[in-house]
């Protein structure tokens, strides 16, 4: 009885403290949380000291808020009263963070520049909610109250990624930094930027400038129907175009890594190709390919033949100038969906496989892609694809990622032949399917609905993923593509709140999960920051 009474006391102590932990509006939820007494009130008497270089993008990031939201900016100074203290430690891992709130003082400590962001994002989690405002607005709030607490923090996945497709509909640069930092700010590291599709090529590539000149256009008067299958919604007789220049990008990235964002480019290949195909079919087809074919979205004739010597050319001059843009060790290049009837009649790719001794379109694939892997070995990057780059005879390093999409199957089959996924499965992670079903939801339904509660919900490591294979589990990924998205309202209607059920599963820990009580404390706090940032976020159920 008295073994029961203990049990029954840890269950009811544990649950008391998640739920304090979810009444404080952390998103995500730390992994350890412990309520003191008192609270630290932060005024423009107080001051910061720090004692690294790797605090200066976080506490550049609270001072700009503070500058617009409270008129002031704290004033360095090394005293331990009324101070906010970052402090390096090196005994924490990369991304690991400690906070400890006092009514004197408030101490961050970190071993690197993502541990102190993520410490200072907590922190302004905890004021109010103005904080985050964007607005220009004469009310400031000259006091900030801030709980006295501990936290110790890390993150569950070391791969937090969301993917923006500004392929199918193109995004302004304004919008792409918004879009940056809102996954800044609840501890998303990935931002998965979509650059290509049969629908538009939006990035500058100086040595092919047909690229944006032919393929970042659609509609009348140019190469690209307006509308392609999955049909758009809104008006269709119109011209769409867009593209980022290299300094857009140079800046975005820039943007980003003070937010200790990474910026993963996807240049989808050798499907889902008829923007470039249309730009430069001399060197991307063959002139004696009578190949008809539909893509699963009813494109024709959208794929490189892998058969041509100027397929790869193009493609190593195209990753000569992305690796000049993206810092990040990765390159996605896509992989999914290619036709099955693609390079039927393609007299090139017969003979590479009469020479190669290939004896399908998935053999070929996987030619296609141990070449491409060849290519981005020789620029220092590693290979990211969709899962079918897997389904082939292709000889991959041993490094490369995929990304699980279809459903976890493949992926948990990879992860226990010891090869690297990330899990993106569209049943729970594809943020273009509708919340439910109606005909007044935007989005798609072919994977869904996929309401916020079953993004919650999702949980990457099965039991049928042996303990010995779980570092082979790199991370989860959420995906927003933007055939339904034609503008930025629809676009964070379909992510948000979706995205912050996402953040819990990324990062939060799987201890005492409950989305009774994610609905109850934490939701709605974290509804109210994007409310104050004029986010076109979706109403939750009852």
């Amino acid at each position: 009885m008295k073994i029961l009474k203990r049990l029954l006391l840890l269950f009811f102590v544990s649950f008391s403290l998640n739920a304090t932990t979810l009444q404080y509006n952390i998103i995500p939820s730390p992994q350890q949380f412990h309520l003191l007494k008192g609270s630290f009130t932060l005024t423009k008497t107080t001051h910061y000291s720090t004692d690294t270089l790797l605090s200066k993008n976080a506490i550049t990031y609270l001072q700009e808020h503070l500058k617009h939201n409270a008129g002031y900016t704290l004033k360095q100074d090394y005293t331990d009263h009324n101070t906010l203290i970052y402090k390096k430690n090196m005994s924490l891992q990369d991304e690991t963070y400690g906070l400890t709130i006092k009514p004197d003082t408030v101490l961050l400590e970190a071993s690197s520049q993502a541990g102190f962001f993520y410490a200072t994002i907590t922190l302004m989690q905890l004021l109010d909610p103005y904080i985050w405002n964007k607005e220009v607005n004469s009310t400031l709030l000259k006091k900030w109250s801030l709980p006295a607490c501990s936290i110790q923090d890390t993150p569950r996945y070391q791969w937090r990624g969301l993917m923006l497709d500004t392929a199918r509909n193109f995004f302004s640069k304004a919008y792409v930094k918004k879009f940056i930092d809102r996954m800044a700010q609840h501890k998303l590291n990935v931002f998965h930027w979509h650059l290509t599709d049969d629908e538009g090529w939006r990035i500058e590539i100086k040595k092919y400038p047909l690229l944006t000149q032919v393929g970042a256009k659609r509609g009348p008067g140019t190469e690209l129907p307006f509308s392609l299958y999955p049909t758009m919604r809104g008006p269709k007789e119109k011209l769409q175009e867009g593209y980022y220049t290299q300094e857009d990008i140079k800046e975005i990235v820039a943007y980003a890594s003070a937010r200790s964002v990474h910026v993963l480019p996807e240049i989808d290949v050798p499907g889902h190709a008829k923007a470039v195909v249309m730009s430069y079919p001399d060197l991307l087809q063959d002139p004696k390919d009578t190949s008809h074919y539909r893509s699963v979205q009813k494109v024709s004739n959208n794929t490189m033949d892998p058969g041509l010597k100027s397929t790869y050319v193009f493609l190593d001059n195209i990753i000569q100038e992305v690796v000049t843009l993206f810092p990040f060790k990765y390159i996605h290049l896509g992989g999914d969906e290619v036709p099955k009837d693609a390079w039927k009649n393609s007299p090139s790719v017969k003979r590479l496989m009469q020479n190669k001794h290939l004896t399908n379109n998935n053999e070929v694939q996987g030619y296609f892609f141990t070449r491409m892997d060849k290519i981005l070995e020789k620029y220092h990057r590693t290979l990211i694809g969709w899962q079918e780059i897997r389904r082939s005879n292709a000889k991959l390093r041993d490094k490369t990622i995929i990304m699980a999409w279809r459903s976890d199957g493949k992926g948990i089959k990879n992860v226990n032949k010891g090869k690297n996924v990330i899990f993106s499965p569209a049943q729970f992670l594809y943020f273009d399917q509708q919340y439910i079903k109606s005909k007044d939801e935007y989005g798609h339904t072919w994977a869904g609905p996929t309401d916020t509660k079953e993004v919650y919900s999702y949980q990457p490591l099965h039991t049928k993923i042996t303990t010995k294979n779980r570092a082979y589990v790199k991370g989860v990924h959420a995906c927003l593509w933007s055939e339904t998205a034609l503008t930025e309202q629809i676009a964070d209607y379909l992510v948000w709140p979706r995205a912050l059920a996402f953040s819990e599963v990324a990062w939060g820990s799987n201890k005492l999960k409950s989305w009774q009580q994610f609905q109850s404390y934490a939701l709605p706090k974290g509804l109210q920051r994007l409310h104050v940032q004029k986010i076109h976020y979706r109403v939750q159920n009852p």
